[in-house]
C-alpha cells in the first residue's frame, strides 16, 4: 500500500470536519480527546449540580442565556 501525503491549509481541514455527520464528528472528538466520555459525565455532573443549586436560590438554570450562565458560576466560585 503507498502513502500519500497532502499538504492542506488547516482551515480546509476544519471546514471538512464541520460537514462531517454527527458520528464522523464524535469520532474525531474520541481521538483528540481519549476520554471523552468520562469528560460528558463530568460536564453532565456539573450541569446536574448547577441546576440543584440555582433551584435552591429560586433561579431557573435551563432558562438563562450563556453569559447569564457564565456570570452566575463566576459568582458562586467567588463566594466559596
Amino acid at each position: 500500500m503507498t502513502t500519500v501525503t497532502l499538504s492542506l491549509p488547516e482551515t480546509q481541514v476544519i471546514e471538512w470536519v464541520k460537514r462531517l455527520s454527527p458520528a464522523g464528528k464524535r469520532a474525531i472528538l474520541e481521538t483528540l480527546i481519549p476520554e471523552l466520555d468520562r469528560f460528558e459525565a463530568l460536564v453532565d455532573y456539573g450541569a446536574a449540580r448547577m441546576r440543584i443549586l440555582c433551584a435552591e436560590r429560586g433561579i431557573d438554570w435551563n432558562s438563562l442565556p450563556e453569559e447569564e450562565r457564565e456570570r452566575l458560576v463566576d459568582k458562586m466560585l467567588h463566594e466559596a
